[in-house]
């Protein structure tokens, strides 16, 4: 599998203490379900985007919005139909379409959702895997529950990978064009791919045990690490200052 998540690069993030960002990312899914009001909420999300944008470019930050745009769409689009009550902003006769309160939810539960996402990616796209396992581990998280997350985040854009590049064989060897397809028939001309893809799926799993076996996992034996987190030099320091980041946020944009 060498399909991974991380993006090469020189920018702020590469620098920071990868315990410090997997200490910051925890406290920043916990900042965004606090009470801040809805422009404090998109002023972290916007520069959270800037801080990527500086260290991993534009190009990642488009290609993480496009991958999370279609359950984005769904989430603006039919939540504010869950809320009833309120302000009404758009009403088909006596029936109430959209309140005021029903928008904001929507609005605040996307920018929760942008937000986490792409924290959590700007995590693993600025630190190496292995770096990501031992900062698990510095956290005394077992062995075996930071190997599964790890995988996870690497098996993942493995199978994603293998996913895009069966759909291009596949529509290569077809006739007929995409544009002139219908739903339907776009639909059922997907099955003969996500059955090559659960085929590939299961296929890989032999050599994933293999490679596991290999690096004596399953042994009785304590485990060492070839690699170490002592290059960084601050961790203290990097915590700190994420710290003091989230909790002068919260003073700022708190509803009082």
């Amino acid at each position: 599998m060498t399909i991974n998540t991380f993006v090469a690069g020189k920018g702020l993030l590469y620098r920071f203490d990868p315990r410090a960002k997997l200490l910051t990312v925890v406290l920043l899914c916990i900042w965004f379900f606090l009470p801040v009001r809805l422009v404090g909420l998109y002023t972290v999300v916007g520069l959270l985007i800037l801080l990527g944008a500086l260290n991993t470019g534009f190009s990642h930050i488009l290609k993480t919005f496009l991958s999370i745009l279609p359950m984005l769409l769904f989430m603006v689009l039919f939540m504010p139909f869950n809320v009833r009550n309120g302000e009404s902003l758009i009403s088909i006769g006596s029936f109430t379409l959209i309140t005021a309160e029903g928008l904001e939810q929507a609005v605040r539960l996307a920018g929760r959702f942008i937000g986490i996402t792409y924290a959590c990616t700007l995590l693993f796209a600025t630190t190496v895997m292995q770096e990501v396992m031992l900062a698990l581990r510095a956290f005394h998280l077992p062995y075996k529950a930071g190997l599964v997350v790890t995988l996870a985040f690497t098996y993942i854009p493995f199978i994603a990978e293998s996913f895009s590049q069966i759909a291009e064989s596949h529509s290569l060897r077809e006739a007929e064009s995409e544009q002139g397809k219908r739903i339907f028939q776009r639909l059922k001309d997907l099955v003969p791919t996500l059955t090559s893809a659960l085929v590939f799926a299961l296929r890989s799993i032999p050599n994933l045990a293999m490679s596991l076996e290999l690096r004596g996992f399953g042994g009785e034996e304590k485990r060492s690490s070839f690699k170490d987190l002592s290059s960084y030099r601050h961790p203290f320091t990097h915590t700190l200052l994420s710290c003091i980041m989230l909790v002068g946020f919260w003073v700022l944009f708190r509803v009082k």
